[in-house]
C-alpha cells in the first residue's frame, strides 16, 4: 500500500469533510458539481475528464437522449481507440429513453449496454476505476445534454479506495441491477422503438385534446403583428428576409403565422435538437 498516496487521499477527505482551512490535493477532494453560467461550470466537464483519464466506467441514469450520447460521443470514440471498457445501464422508465440514443451507444464494441424494463429504475450514477481508487458522481443528472450542461442539477463527486466499504457497496449496487437488465440489441430497440412511437402519438393527441377542451386560439403578439406585416411587403416586392429577435419573443410561432398566411406549397422547417431534462 502506496502510504505516500494514503497520506494525500486523507488529507483531501479532511479538507471536504472535517476543516476546508487545511490545505490538501484538491484532485480526491469531495465536489459539489453543477451547472452554471457565471462562472462558468458544467456536469459534463467533469464526465468528459474522468472519461478520459479512468481505466474502466460504469454508468447508470433512469433516461438517456440523443443529445446526451452526442454530447460524449468524441469522448467514447476515444475510448474505444484505448480499449476503455465499460458498462452502461439505463432504464425504461416512463419510456423516455430514445431509441435512437440506444441505437449510437451500441455502435460501440467496448461498451456493454443494459436496459431496466420491469422495475421504476431512477438512479443516477457515474463509475470511474482509477488504479488505486474510485471516482464517483452521483446526483440528479441523466445522461441528457441538458442535465449535463444547462439543468439545475445537484451532483456529488467523491473518491474512494478500491478497498473502501463505500466502493464495495455501490459496486455491488450497480453488478445487482446490471444483472437483471436486459442486453440492448438491434431487436430490443426495434420492439422497443415501436413502443416509444406509440407513447409519442399518445402524448400528442393528449396535447390536441386539450386545447380543444380548453378552447385555446393562438394569435400573434405585437412583435409577430408588425413582423407579419412587414414579411408580407417583402414578399410583395419579390424579396427575402430574415428575422432576427431576442429568445422567447415568440420567432417559432412567427415563422408558423408566416407560412399559414403565405400558404406555400412546400415549407422547409429547420429545427435545433430537442432537449430534454
Amino acid at each position: 500500500m502506496n502510504k505516500s498516496f494514503n497520506d494525500n487521499f486523507k488529507g483531501s477527505l479532511l479538507t471536504g469533510f472535517i476543516d476546508k482551512s487545511l490545505d490538501s490535493d484538491a484532485l480526491y477532494q469531495p465536489e459539489l458539481l453543477v451547472n452554471r453560467k457565471i462562472p462558468r461550470k458544467k456536469v459534463l466537464t467533469t464526465i468528459i475528464k474522468e472519461l478520459e483519464s479512468c481505466e474502466s466506467f460504469f454508468i447508470s441514469v433512469a433516461f438517456v437522449t440523443t443529445s446526451g450520447v452526442a454530447a460524449l460521443i468524441n469522448t467514447f470514440k476515444k475510448l474505444e481507440g484505448k480499449s476503455v471498457k465499460g458498462k452502461i445501464l439505463v432504464s425504461q422508465y416512463l419510456n423516455f429513453t430514445q431509441p435512437e440514443a440506444l441505437k449510437r451507444l451500441l455502435q460501440f464494441p467496448n461498451i456493454e449496454l443494459k436496459i431496466i424494463t420491469k422495475e421504476n429504475s431512477h438512479s443516477k450514477g457515474y463509475i470511474f476505476k482509477h488504479s488505486e481508487y474510485y471516482n464517483l458522481v452521483i446526483g440528479s443528472s441523466n445522461l441528457t445534454s441538458s442535465a449535463l450542461s444547462t439543468n439545475k442539477e445537484w451532483n456529488i463527486k467523491v473518491s474512494a479506495r478500491n478497498s473502501s466499504s463505500l466502493v464495495d457497496k455501490v459496486i455491488k449496487e450497480f453488478q445487482d441491477d446490471f444483472e437483471i437488465g436486459e442486453i440492448v440489441n438491434e431487436t430490443y430497440i426495434e420492439k422497443y422503438e415501436e413502443i416509444y412511437k406509440k407513447q409519442f402519438l399518445v402524448y400528442k393527441k393528449s396535447e390536441e385534446e386539450l386545447f380543444k377542451e380548453l378552447n385555446i386560439e393562438i394569435t400573434p403578439n405585437s412583435m409577430q403583428i408588425e413582423a407579419l406585416e412587414n414579411l408580407k411587403n417583402v414578399r410583395k416586392e419579390n424579396n427575402k428576409a430574415l428575422i432576427i429577435s431576442a429568445t422567447g419573443t415568440g420567432k417559432t410561432y412567427l415563422a408558423a403565422f408566416d407560412a399559414k398566411a403565405f400558404n406555400p406549397k412546400k415549407t422547409l422547417i429547420c429545427c435545433t435538437p430537442i432537449k430534454h431534462c
